[in-house]
């Protein structure tokens, strides 16, 4: 519409017929309001068509000398590009579609652990644990239409973006991007392979929404918690709102308390997920019907930090986890005794850039070599930690803007996706390991541990 405005004189050498410029600018920004809703990228474009609306209405010259023409089109042209600049630097994002062949449901719920105490939050060491965990599921394709990627958008937007360090409303936009899933949808015939996703402390359930499509799409049972307290913030079906609680990590606190702050986080969250196993294999338990679709003899786990050394507790512990994979996986707090578990689990590790090297990867690499089964080494030249959720599809110029690394959201996405089915078609399906040993990708270095 501006570009529109501004060419026409240069075309015509005169302005539009009066009002013709303030109707078709008020149509415009009307028809997105109504369409779209506000969105804080257009406020630059929302002044600028209503100043030439209003312009029209009032301006007297009507004819217009070549030299105004030029000079009009050059700089008003250059003015619109800058007013875009917001809509292309944040655009609405678009998850990638999901790398398998199935339709996509989705579901959930609220899970009760009455033997244990929640040690965080208001009341520690007195009320029950609560948390909230949705799950992706092999479906018909039926039921609603697709959901926004976050559930909890008014809950999780603003608060996403203040931690970015941004405004609260930096990510308004992003309500516009859609799930591939579909709430409700009828699962499909059969059980499936059970994956749990453990967030990283901060986060939250849908945080890799993008993986736990992909994985679903593949045939995979997806399971992801939203850490009572440790969940960047949280809603219970009852509309409980739990949010983050600042003394799950304490920003002062001296070496021995962080130490023991850091593994009753870790405790906590491996505690979550055990709990979802239990539940999962309750004839009537919270889940309902959608239970009887989950294969408990084929489960694997995998998270990203603080969830990636969750995961990795679980499966040194509870003998039901087939295979452990973790994203930068947080593994100092895991206790000595965990740590010493002799095992033939399936493992793969993949690490972003500033980590490697770290006193924590060090101990990481003690816990593959030690393991007698299959364990994937893989380190990522140039990944940042957001690089292993959905965060690159949020910006073109993720980087500049601090929300990601420097590797193209199709190139991380992919690289992402390969290794993390690949791994878990091996450990769960039985698959060979070809696919994770053929490494396509520069930035990746990958060494198999046996």
């Amino acid at each position: 519409m501006g570009a529109a405005a501004v060419i026409w004189p240069t075309a015509f050498g005169s302005r539009s017929r009066r009002g013709i410029v303030f109707a078709a600018s008020t149509l415009a920004v009307s028809a997105q309001l109504i369409l779209e809703g506000f969105r804080w990228q257009l406020i630059p474009l929302y002044l600028v068509v209503i100043a030439m609306g209003v312009g029209d209405l009032v301006s007297m010259e009507r004819e217009l000398p070549w030299w105004r023409r030029v000079s009009r089109t050059a700089l008003g042209l250059i003015g619109v590009g800058m007013m875009t600049a917001p809509l292309v630097a944040l655009p609405v994002p678009v998850l990638p579609l999901p790398s398998g062949e199935l339709a996509v449901g989705s579901a959930t719920f609220s899970l009760v652990f009455p033997d244990r105490l929640d040690p965080y939050g208001p009341q520690p060491d007195v009320v029950p644990r609560r948390i909230a965990v949705q799950v992706w599921y092999p479906a018909e394709g039926d039921g609603d239409l697709p959901s926004i990627w976050t559930e909890d958008f008014d809950l999780i937007g603003p608060r996403l973006s203040r931690r970015l360090g941004y405004p609260g409303f930096f990510l308004a936009h992003t309500r516009h991007t859609l799930s591939h899933a579909r709430p409700g949808s009828t699962p499909l015939p059969g059980t499936f392979p059970v994956i749990l996703y453990s967030h990283e402390h901060g986060d939250f359930r849908s945080v890799a929404i993008n993986q736990a499509e992909a994985l679903a799409s593949r045939g995979y049972f997806v399971v992801a918690p939203d850490h009572a307290y440790v969940a960047l913030v949280s809603r219970l079906d009852d509309g409980t709102i739990l949010e983050l609680d600042p003394e799950v990590i304490p920003a002062t606190a001296d070496e021995e308390t962080m130490a023991i702050r850091a593994r009753l986080l870790l405790e906590t969250m491996t505690g979550d997920l055990t709990g979802i196993l239990d539940a999962l294999a309750e004839p009537d338990g919270p889940f309902g019907e959608l239970a009887s679709h989950a294969d408990l003899g084929a489960v694997g786990a995998y998270g990203r930090g603080a969830g990636g050394g969750a995961a990795l507790w679980l499966c040194l512990t509870d003998p039901r986890c087939q295979g452990a994979l973790g994203f930068n996986p947080w593994v100092e707090p895991i206790p000595d005794r965990v740590v010493a578990t002799e095992t033939t689990l399936p493992m793969l590790f993949m690490r972003s850039s500033e980590v490697q090297g770290t006193d924590n990867d060090g101990r990481l690499r003690g816990i593959a070599e030690r393991n007698q089964g299959s364990a994937f080494w893989l380190g990522v030249a140039g990944a940042e930690p957001n690089d292993f959720v959905v965060a690159p599809v949020f910006s073109p110029i993720g980087e500049r803007l601090g929300i990601n690394g420097p590797i193209p959201a199709d190139r991380i996405l992919s690289i992402v996706d390969r290794y993390l089915a690949g791994f878990f078609d091996h450990s769960l399906l039985g698959s060979g390991t070809a696919a994770l040993e053929r490494n396509p990708f520069p930035e990746v270095s990958l060494e198999v541990l046996d």
